[in-house]
């Protein structure tokens, strides 16, 4: 069939928010974010295209690493400029909601590729059809998500 862009996928996280519920767990977070937006900042922050999935892997590791472990994989292992990472790290250390994907639509940067305007407006649409769902307080608009995407 044919579907609303981004609809199942907040189908998906209305349903999961649903079992984790029900398994009692706790307070959690649902990390969202967007392909076409990482490939875009990394576009915006001068990376070589054939680096995007090495950088990619490289942002994973924030939810374990300090920036400056990162910073320091993306420059020595990785290849990346230094001013580059420095770049990319203005931005993977953001997260928020609606209002974060509406400002970097405007972004310098950001505002002038396409696959990052893509993806930010993908993420607001489904943070909008979370919303719709009374996921705001569950699902979370983070920039240093890459894993899986």
């Amino acid at each position: 069939g044919q579907y609303d862009p981004m609809l199942a996928d907040a189908e998906c996280l209305k349903v999961l928010t649903e079992i984790l519920t029900s398994l009692d767990i706790g307070n959690y977070i649902l990390k969202v974010n967007h392909r076409c937006l990482l490939d875009g900042l990394f576009e915006a922050c001068g990376v070589p295209a054939d680096k995007f999935r090495s950088i990619c892997s490289s942002v994973d590791k924030l939810d374990k690493s300090p920036w400056q472990e990162v910073r320091t994989e993306m420059i020595n292992e990785k290849g990346i400029s230094a001013a580059a990472a420095d770049e990319i790290g203005q931005y993977v250390r953001l997260s928020g909601g609606v209002e974060l994907a509406d400002k970097l639509v405007s972004d310098a940067k950001l505002s002038k590729i396409k696959s990052a305007i893509e993806g930010l407006e993908g993420i607001k649409l489904l943070l909008r059809y979370t919303d719709l769902y009374g996921l705001k307080e569950k699902v979370v608009f983070d920039l240093s998500l890459a894993r899986g995407l």
